[in-house]
């Protein structure tokens, strides 16, 4: 699904971080723009922005100038409790380490951000918890602790939670770091499947130059700046093996 509806934009962003003789310039003037059923690679070397950007776009920190926009809703400058409840309806994460509660099950897991949101009944979550899990294949061990699923399951339970409060944006961050080559694709493909079919718009930090490559865009940063946007099919020397 690619409509060319415009999910998320950011203009001009600049982030300082540390204070005096250890203040770092951390973003430099950053803008992208993300369209509803594409999916983008930020790549680069460590300390060069890429986490701090991905934090920002997230609105788990603000920038010190710089607009972000998500669904024509300019959310930079929220209020903290708006700004929380944005992010619950507006945002999904993935992260490297999946932090999934190991004692709860699957469905319970993928049942958190609803309940921070608070919009559905008790059964109306655990419809909702069970349809995202039988998309990611793991509708017949929803209700296995997830201490109890392999690596590859807990980080698909982890892609069901990112998308339990319906987002339109989702930021991953090295979603595919802690698994194996066979899993990091199947992940991947499974969410790029679902940017696809549901319209979202995919941003994802990443070191393997292999996912980056099956990415719509990369976005290449160096020292708070992004430097270059290659489209898919292109492979630049600077995404380095």
């Amino acid at each position: 699904m690619r409509n060319h509806e415009v999910c998320l934009t950011c203009d001009g962003l600049e982030r300082y971080l540390g204070e005096d003789e250890s203040r770092v310039h951390a973003l430099r003037g950053v803008s992208l723009s993300l369209e509803a059923g594409t999916v983008h690679a930020v790549v680069g070397p460590s300390g060069c922005g890429k986490s701090t950007l991905l934090y920002i776009l997230g609105l788990l920190d603000q920038p010190d100038a710089g607009h972000i926009t998500i669904k024509s809703e300019a959310v930079s400058q929220l209020p903290d409790d708006e700004l929380s409840r944005r992010r619950n309806e507006l945002i999904g994460f993935i992260f490297q380490f999946h932090f999934l509660l190991e004692d709860f099950s699957a469905q319970e897991n993928v049942m958190i951000p609803m309940r921070r949101l608070g919009k559905l009944s008790e059964d109306e979550m655990l419809d909702r918890a069970a349809t995202l899990l039988e998309s990611v294949d793991l509708g017949e061990k929803r209700a296995r602790p997830s201490r109890h699923l392999s690596g590859g399951e807990q980080q698909r339970v982890a892609i069901a939670r990112s998308l339990a409060n319906d987002p339109d944006v989702i930021l991953a961050d090295e979603p595919t770091g802690n698994l194996d080559t066979k899993n990091s694709h199947r992940a991947f493909e499974l969410l790029q499947r679902i940017v696809q079919e549901r319209g979202k718009a995919l941003l994802l930090v990443t070191h393997n130059p292999d996912i980056a490559e099956l990415c719509d865009w990369i976005h290449e940063m160096k020292d708070g700046r992004i430097v270059n946007v290659h489209p898919r099919g292109t492979r630049p020397e600077a995404i380095s093996r």
